[in-house]
């Protein structure tokens, strides 16, 4: 029987857990894990973050395969705001700003 080698990456938040994983924090350990795939060629499956400010709490985050191809979008998304020096349009719906990378510099918070 062959074995099957996996890998996860680990991050530190400097912060507190508050009973969820942001997506931004989850894309983050995906975006690791893309360069482990590739530079390791193993698998990846789940991530961990600890959060130091919640008592070094531990979590688990699943990392499936189509994360990595929301990843290429996300990565697409990214290179386009970069190559055109524009930020993408706000949102319609404020339950996502929360979330959001731009939510300190976007025209809706101005």
């Amino acid at each position: 029987m062959a074995v099957v080698w996996t890998a996860a990456p680990l991050d530190y938040k400097y912060a507190e857990y508050k009973e969820r994983t942001f997506k931004n924090h989850k894309y983050q350990l995906v975006f690791y894990g893309q360069l482990i795939k590739d530079n390791y060629d193993v698998s990846v499956t789940r991530g961990y973050i600890i959060w130091t400010r919640s008592k070094n709490k531990l979590v688990e985050v699943p990392i499936e395969e189509k994360d990595f191809g929301e990843l290429k979008s996300i990565v697409s998304g990214i290179l386009k705001v970069i190559q055109d020096c524009n930020y993408p349009k706000p949102t319609r719906y404020k339950r996502r700003c929360p979330d959001c990378c731009y939510r300190n510099i976007c025209e809706r918070n101005v």
